[in-house]
């Protein structure tokens, strides 16, 4: 769902293994640590909570400051942390946020020895307020979400927490603030997806090649035709947490068989899809102006993609058609 930033995840130097350690505590390269101090070009920030147990349970959230989106898991997990890892592996944060008191923990440790690439700071415990983060979804959230995030917010206190300490921390120290009701805000849980280990990540190649970070010889780089940002990173997480529910797979599989086997499908759908005006006008307008253009191409293709889906019959693109009719009844 979110960033656009090329890097992989997938490196030997990225995922060092888990059982490498010193003084009982698994060792951690060099990196950058702040105490919340403005990093630049901000795209991904993470906060990062844990209980105290035998079983750990570790709140995250993610806040992609480039399009208002957060996404909030709350993870029971073991003394390795493995799924933690994993999950913020897929996000790619540019920036991770710890409280003060955890500097010495060992899932700081960890994560900085296995998430290269983030600068990692550490905040005063007052930022981690779940009565904040409840607030905050009062003032941001879509109108429609905001009673249900709530709901959900009273079973996962430490990723409630994290959504208040990444939001504040955009507002104290990065001096930025989302407008009213703007915010898409949604719980990524873990059940319902497989766990690839990070190992073997690496191994089989799934999003970068072993002997050359350029080189699209991986899974991801051969799969990647996708033409947007937000279309390569549902790609790369969709590759990385492959799903396991039934029910969604087998509707993949129809709507896969339906785009192979009726031409009729095939050729009307994929043509008006790919097939986009070469001549461009104000090369060097500022960005929010081709944000827009952006906008009304996508709009401007609704009725040629409900026209295209005319022959299908799997649940999933009846669906898909079903919403650019809604869409197109709202124009």
């Amino acid at each position: 769902m979110f960033s656009s930033r090329a890097s992989s995840i997938a490196t030997s130097d990225s995922f060092a293994p888990l059982s490498r350690q010193t003084n009982g505590l698994p060792r951690t390269t060099t990196r950058p640590t702040t105490t919340a101090t403005s990093v630049a070009s901000q795209d991904i920030i993470c906060a990062v909570s844990e209980s105290r147990g035998i079983l750990s349970t570790v709140g995250l959230a993610f806040v992609n400051l480039s399009t208002a989106e957060t996404v909030l898991c709350q993870i029971c997990d073991s003394q390795t942390y493995v799924k933690t890892v994993t999950k913020i592996g897929v996000f790619e944060p540019t920036e991770i946020l710890f409280m003060n008191p955890a500097k010495e923990s060992t899932l700081c440790y960890i994560i900085q020895e296995n998430i290269s690439n983030a600068t990692i700071t550490f905040l005063d415990r007052k930022f981690w307020s779940d009565r904040s983060g409840h607030d905050y979804v009062d003032r941001l959230a879509f109108p429609a979400d905001a009673e249900s995030i709530k709901i959900t917010f009273g079973g996962n206190y430490f990723a409630a927490c994290c959504f208040a300490a990444v939001l504040k921390y955009v507002e104290v120290e990065l001096n930025k603030t989302f407008t009213a009701r703007s915010h898409r805000i949604r719980f990524g849980p873990s059940q319902g997806s497989m766990l690839v280990d990070l190992s073997t990540i690496v191994s089989i190649e799934l999003v970068q090649n072993l002997y050359s970070r350029k080189s699209k010889n991986s899974l991801f780089g051969l799969l990647n035709e996708t033409l947007t940002p937000m279309g390569a990173r549902l790609l790369r997480a969709n590759i990385l947490q492959p799903s396991t529910e039934e029910s969604k797979l087998l509707a993949r599989y129809d709507a896969v068989d339906d785009l192979s086997t009726k031409e009729e499908i095939q050729d009307s759908n994929i043509a008006k899809l790919i097939l986009v005006p070469t001549k461009q006008t104000f090369q060097y307008i500022e960005q929010s102006v081709n944000n827009i253009i952006m906008l009304k191409t996508y709009v401007s293709s609704i009725k040629n993609v409900y026209k295209a889906l005319a022959p299908a019959q799997s649940s999933l693109l009846l669906t898909i058609r079903k919403i650019a009719c809604l869409l197109l009844s709202e124009e």
